[in-house]
């Protein structure tokens, strides 16, 4: 696998995706961000003199009459493992677009610059206020005038549209009097007229369009990688070449590094009111929130069937990509049943699960890959499947009746316990000594004094640090005969009091806030959900509902950490939405 990337990394695909990002004229800290930072891969040129550099940007500024664009891919501290990946998804769709590059470079002061504590101390950023990546608009005094941060879409029609939004309240003399006029055949695609605006790709055949040939192809279930080797080797002088390059290249998850192959990559152009501080934005009802959750899910299918735009590989290496895709291609696959979709994307999903080779057995989420695939067959009341997989289940319980996903743990356990109790309602044969085991194995770890769970094995944590999987783990007690109904309700409202700490980490990608980080965030949610259905806690029905129509993207999807992927968040999402109706 080692001679695999550095064969890549020497490839006339590395050498054009190196070229993104490099027509804007950024004052720059030169530091080099590496993947999995938290795993011992730190940055590069990290101690520089970023007082002197945002000093320089405001003296530019001054001369020019113009305002500090400050591009930040990394603020300081270990709430992100994985910084790199979304700066280069903005490297590659943000800053490789023409209009973008073209407004930057000729209307502000472009400063390329992570976030030390010295910065944040002068410029009054706390812990959480901003996630990277993001902008920091700043006056040539120095005074933050608007802050975009949380970036999770990438659209670069939406980022100028917002920035031309800035320019014309803070500096208007330098405010674009136009927008870019669309191509006809993007026009069509923005339209959802996809034939057409395939049929327009065609007839044009310049790079753009080819570029834009494999985003249609991607969102309508075809394999984009045969129209990014065509830019590469018929196109490389052009940034859409670049682009497509992005897509190719592996990167160390031995994934294809670029944003379009994740579903990452948005071409819409979704409408800018006012001044947003992210790419968030608030749905105006559940029925409208989850149509376009559906649209962003039917179109992120993979060719296979699967939902495979996860980056979730580093625990501990890739080969549990497998189980990942197929957990998460699980979620999907009951949240369009669910929600009355059917037809061909179901079927392909149908296919994928019951493939047995698509699972990675004896690797780490493999317990999560078959509780979640045992939710979907109990939906399809499928009794045989279901069996195949309890038994399955029942084989990779520990001893002491916990289940793992890298390590015994409660939250892993009760997960599983709630997809054994969904399939023993649905006609499934589940052993009374699975489950006796797994109560125990959780009441081994809660705290004496009330809902309170370790981390795996060992004390109980905080209130605060156990939030996001108190309520299922009680839930998983009560499932087994071994817990109480007032339990849950403890635990489900232990969850509202702690909320904001979890939201506020919600888009990191590691242990942020102690135990909280965002990889628990749609876990946290989805689970506490079912715990508060059992129970009928109709308040918290409600609660959820404005909890998630707050947090919907730009494109429609739905994330917490960008590992796991949008197709997940959004599966996730679905499911909440559609018990609490």
């Amino acid at each position: 696998m080692l001679l695999l990337l550095l064969l890549l990394q020497d490839s006339p695909e590395s050498a054009l995706y190196g070229k993104c990002d490099s027509e804007i004229p950024w004052i720059s800290d030169g530091t080099v961000l590496h993947d999995a930072e938290q795993l011992g891969n730190r940055p590069g040129n990290w101690r520089v003199d970023r007082r002197m550099l945002l000093a320089r940007a405001r003296e530019k500024a001054a001369q020019q009459k113009r305002l500090v664009l400050w591009y930040c891919p990394r603020t300081y501290g270990g709430h992100m493992n994985r910084a790199q990946v979304l700066d280069q998804y903005m490297k590659v769709v943000v800053f490789t677009d023409p209009a973008v590059v073209e407004l930057v470079r000729d209307r502000f002061v472009p400063l390329r610059m992570c976030c030390d504590p010295d910065v944040a101390g002068d410029l009054k950023l706390r812990r959480f206020e901003f996630v990277e990546p993001g902008f920091l608009i700043l006056s040539a005094d120095g005074k933050v005038l608007h802050r975009i941060d949380r970036l999770r879409t990438f659209n670069a029609a939406w980022v100028r549209d917002v920035l031309a939004a800035v320019l014309k309240k803070f500096d208007p003399a330098h405010a674009p009097k136009d927008a870019p006029k669309d191509p006809p055949g993007l026009e069509l695609l923005r339209s959802d007229k996809l034939d057409e605006a395939r049929e327009a790709f065609v007839k044009d055949g310049s790079a753009e369009s080819l570029y834009h040939l494999s985003y249609l192809d991607s969102i309508t279930g075809l394999d984009p990688a045969p129209r990014w080797r065509e830019l590469v080797e018929k196109h490389a002088g052009t940034r859409w070449a670049w682009r497509a390059a992005a897509n190719l290249v592996r990167g160390a998850d031995t994934l294809p590094d670029g944003p379009m192959a994740h579903r990452f990559e948005d071409l819409s152009h979704p409408p800018v009111t006012g001044l947003p501080t992210s790419t968030r934005l608030p749905a105006k009802d559940a029925d409208s929130a989850a149509r376009r959750a559906v649209r962003f899910l039917l179109r992120a299918q993979a060719p296979d069937g699967s939902w495979n735009d996860s980056r979730y590989v580093y625990c501990p290496d890739p080969a549990i990509l497998p189980n990942v895709f197929v957990a998460v291609t699980a979620l999907a696959a009951l949240a369009l049943v669910e929600w009355g979709e059917g037809g061909p994307a179901l079927d392909r999903a149908d296919a994928f699960l019951r493939e047995e080779k698509n699972l990675a057995r004896g690797k780490n989420e493999e317990c999560y890959a078959e509780a979640y695939r045992l939710l979907y067959f109990a939906r399809k009341k499928d009794v045989r499947a279901m069996n195949a997989s309890v038994a399955k289940l029942a084989g990779i319980q520990d001893r002491s009746g916990l289940w793992a996903h890298e390590y015994p743990n409660p939250f892993a356990t009760a997960a599983v316990v709630h997809s054994l109790a969904v399939a023993r309602k649905a006609g499934a044969d589940v052993p009374d000594a699975t489950l006796s085991r797994a109560a125990k194995g959780i009441a081994a770890v809660r705290a004496k004094d009330g809902p309170r769970f370790a981390y795996s094995r060992g004390p109980a944590s905080s209130e605060k640090n156990s939030m996001a999987r108190s309520a299922m783990c009680e839930l998983a007690l009560l499932e087994c005969g071994a817990g109480t109904r007032e339990s849950v309700a403890a635990a489900v409202e232990s969850y509202w009091k702690h909320l904001d700490r979890l939201e506020a980490v919600r888009v990191a990608d590691f242990h942020a806030d102690e135990e909280l980080g965002g990889f628990f965030f749609f876990h946290g949610v989805f689970h506490t959900c079912e715990a508060a259905a059992a129970i009928g806690d109709a308040k918290s029905k409600r609660r959820f509902v404005e909890q998630l129509l707050s947090i919907a993207e730009i494109d429609g999807s739905f994330i917490d950490s960008h590992e796991l992927g949008k197709g997940y968040g959004t599966a996730m999402a679905l499911l909440v939405l559609r018990r609490t109706r």
